[in-house]
């Protein structure tokens, strides 16, 4: 099936498919750091010898598994519409 152009009448028309994805991934690192940070700070303060990087270590597990329980999906929009090579206009 050729299409035609609305604006030059063309028949130099492709078909062009945008995906985008909606959605932070900075929020799961944030809440790994803080995490990490908190257990850290923890191991310190604990009466048992145990090192702030181990703690910090567990944190950052911890974090990450919190954030990908409670964080939604990240959704996927996909877009398509076509752009004329002769005149460069995207149309639908």
């Amino acid at each position: 099936m050729s299409l035609t152009c609305p604006y030059c009448l063309s028949n130099e028309v492709i078909q062009v498919v945008n995906q985008q994805v909606n959605g932070t991934e900075s929020s799961g690192l944030t809440a790994s750091a803080s995490f990490a940070t908190i257990g850290a700070s923890i191991s310190k303060s604990l009466p048992l010898p145990v090192s702030p990087l181990l703690g910090g270590l567990a944190g950052a597990v911890i974090g990450g598994l919190f954030s990908s329980v409670f964080e939604e999906p990240k959704k996927s929009i996909t877009m398509t519409y076509y752009h004329c090579n002769h005149c460069q206009q995207n149309f639908r």
